[in-house]
């Protein structure tokens, strides 16, 4: 089971967070279970944004104006932001480190919102000139 947790200093960068969320393999619920009258099938998205780029680094501001004014407006009722470190390797290019930034978003299962994911995504590699975004969609149980 995971739980999703707020992250420190999120109300400073201005986002709502969804305390109490918990997302669960789809088919951890069994429908005896009392619990599971709260809960709802959705969609949970993991995007991996990584900070560094061919002009310099993303900044704090730039990465809390890109959270306000492209994430923010297309998931508007909650997300969370973890700060991470990855790495990555292109073929026969030396590895690469660098500071990242995980999104985690649930949703239901509509097309405009699955769109929404493509559209962050899309947005981030043409402001900030990378190559790629990576996304993970699953379905998840969510119950609050």
């Amino acid at each position: 089971m995971v739980r999703v947790l707020p992250v420190i200093g999120a109300v400073a960068l201005g986002f709502a967070l969804t305390p109490g969320v918990v997302v669960t393999p789809s088919s951890a619920e069994s429908p005896s279970n009392p619990a599971a009258a709260s809960c709802a099938q959705r969609i949970y998205a993991r995007l991996f944004f990584g900070l560094e780029g061919p002009h310099g680094s993303v900044d704090e501001a730039a990465w809390d104006a890109f959270l306000r004014d492209v994430v923010v407006p297309r998931f508007p009722s909650g997300l969370t932001i973890t700060r991470a470190k990855g790495h990555w390797q292109a073929p026969g290019e030396p590895l690469q480190r660098e500071a990242s930034r995980v999104l985690e978003i649930v949703f239901d299962e509509r097309p405009y919102r699955d769109r929404r994911i493509e559209e962050i995504a899309a947005t981030y590699k043409a402001t900030f000139h990378q190559e790629s975004v990576m996304v993970i969609r699953m379905p998840a149980n969510v119950c609050f």
